[in-house]
């Protein structure tokens, strides 16, 4: 869960920072690079490093069929940050999916849980 509101996190700043200087012009425009003097991308890369830890530290522990699975709930995250942080629209398509995705995780960890009341 931790990795995934990391991840969270590193999209929105990540975003952020290139919306402040997608008005910039120079000739390392095209490579994105004018946007590394924001702050906000600085904070993005620290928390998508902080993800990645995050993630190594789950993969110790939780097989990674399983665990690569539960991390989709980032795709409910990210959706709901945006419209939340950016103003950004969720459509109706989108949440849909977003139902779909929830019901993906619920019936993949569902089996977990009661196995973690066994022990």
């Amino acid at each position: 869960m931790l990795s995934a509101l990391f991840v969270t996190i590193s999209e929105v700043c990540l975003k952020a920072g290139a919306n402040e200087t997608a008005s910039s012009i120079g000739c390392l425009e095209w490579l994105g690079i004018t946007s590394l003097g924001t702050w906000q991308v600085w904070v993005g890369i620290v928390f998508y490093i902080a993800s990645f830890v995050c993630w190594l530290h789950v993969l110790r522990y939780i097989p990674l069929n399983i665990a690569y699975n539960l991390v989709n709930i980032e795709h409910v995250f990210v959706p709901l940050a945006c419209a939340f942080f950016l103003n950004e629209h969720v459509s109706l398509l989108r949440w849909s999916g977003i139902a779909l995705v929830l019901i993906g995780i619920w019936i993949i960890a569902r089996p977990l849980l009661n196995m973690e009341e066994r022990l």
